[in-house]
């Protein structure tokens, strides 16, 4: 049980029954069609899902099969249409139209904004960063970084993080999104795919002002590979190096573009295995709950560099010398552990069949080295300091999101679980 008293999946259970009671903002999730959905009451929910899609380019597969087109048509038909704003990761826009596939098939289901990494072509020796946030609502700014190029098989993608403000109406507004999304629009540049804002009305012209802003960052950083890692390993200090850089990045964004009390979100695949795997000695396998509590080294790392206050040099090695502290402090807090007291399983998941026996929970898609290592990698991470003046933004619902398939060779829409979200946003008396 959880500190709430709830099993893992009564969680993830609790938290689809909520994204059904909260119907789309805007538009209609059965017919897609333009419907008079107003705000509920004095506030706005936002319905946020974090998913790391493992759609890697034409050719680059674990196993047999891992069957992209069809687990993303899945995302796109039984997915989306319960959220309001979707990150992805491992959604690769090389060798392939799939990423055009999703932006068209989306803007039908009231995506009307998007962000992505730039693409990339044979002739850079590197593929995109595979980054993407799709919305319902306006993004209003957007940014991004690439980080130092990463080791291995990394060393192809462009990793980074890409951010994305995106306007929130006033909760007391009468207005359906519809029209209030008609205020700007963001389109693809056809020559480098860098993302801009058309002009589009005047803020005169505008039918619904913002009332706040969410701010979104969504990241893929540095891998390892195998169960347990060593933290003088080489790529464990390139991850940490990594999120210096998005900590660097949060410096540069969140004063220009942040006010008081508008939250800021980080959420992906961090590649930061939060738990510390410590097994009571007479245990025949690893649970969930019970070993998920205590964080691991690498994992309280994390955290502490995403805040700014850096790490002890010394956990990489006698002969390390960087502390990637930052010049301020940031009080993010990892949401999931928060809300639930472990840090739960979003990649490498066990089952126990009727006999005892461990079985890994997923075995088409994921790698052999990395069945059954129980990590803890994927993440939303929440801050919000201050008193806005109209609106008051609270996270309320929160649980890991496996999407299972049933009936296909696949069991799941990815080797990584997704982590949901839901933010209400109440007027402010």
């Amino acid at each position: 049980m959880t500190a709430q008293g709830q099993t893992a999946e009564q969680v993830t259970a609790s938290f689809l029954r909520a994204l059904k009671e909260n119907p789309t903002f805007g538009y209609s999730s059965s017919s897609q069609e333009e419907q008079a959905n107003t705000s509920t009451g004095d506030n706005v929910k936002v319905r946020v899902l974090t998913q790391n899609m493992f759609i890697r380019p034409p050719g680059i597969k674990n196993n047999e099969n891992d069957y992209k087109d069809e687990r993303l048509q899945f995302l796109i038909t039984e997915v989306l249409n319960d959220y309001d704003v979707v990150c992805l990761q491992e959604m690769f826009e090389f060798g392939s139209n799939r990423r055009k596939t999703l932006i068209n098939a989306a803007k039908k289901l009231g995506f009307e904004y998007y962000v992505a990494s730039p693409s990339k072509h044979v002739w850079n020796i590197q593929i995109d960063g595979g980054l993407m946030i799709l919305s319902r609502f306006p993004i209003v700014e957007f940014d991004r970084i690439t980080y130092k190029r990463g080791m291995m098989s990394d060393w192809l993608a462009s990793k980074g993080v890409l951010y994305a403000k995106i306007a929130i109406p006033s909760p007391k507004s009468s207005a359906k999104l519809v029209d209030f999304a008609k205020n700007k629009k963001i389109v693809a540049s056809e020559n480098d795919s860098t993302l801009i804002l058309d002009k589009g009305e005047s803020k005169a012209e505008a039918t619904v002002e913002a009332a706040t802003h969410l701010h979104l960052f969504t990241t893929h950083t540095q891998a390892s590979y195998g169960a347990l890692v060593d933290m003088q390993q080489p790529d464990v200090k390139h991850r940490l190096l990594q999120l210096h850089q998005f900590h660097n990045f949060l410096e540069n964004i969140l004063p220009k573009h942040r006010k008081d009390g508008e939250p800021v979100v980080l959420v992906g695949d961090f590649n930061v295995d939060s738990r510390a795997h410590n097994l009571p000695e007479d245990s025949k396998y690893e649970e969930e709950i019970r070993d998920g509590k205590d964080t691991s080294v690498e994992g309280k790392a994390m955290s502490d560099i995403l805040r700014g206050e850096g790490i002890d040099p010394s956990i990489l090695g006698p002969n390390n010398k960087d502390a990637f502290k930052g010049k301020k402090i940031f009080e993010f807090e990892d949401a999931l552990y928060s809300r639930h007291g472990y840090h739960p399983v979003t990649f490498g998941n066990i089952i126990i069949d009727k006999d005892g026996n461990v079985k890994p929970r997923e075995s088409v898609l994921t790698t052999k080295s990395d069945n059954m290592v129980m990590h803890s990698i994927d993440y939303l991470f929440w801050y919000n300091p201050g008193q806005h003046q109209s609106a008051k933004a609270k996270l309320e619902n929160l649980a890991v999101v496996p999407n299972f398939i049933s009936g296909k060779p696949y069991t799941q829409i990815s080797d990584h679980y997704g982590v949901g979200g839901i933010i209400t946003f109440e007027a402010s008396e």
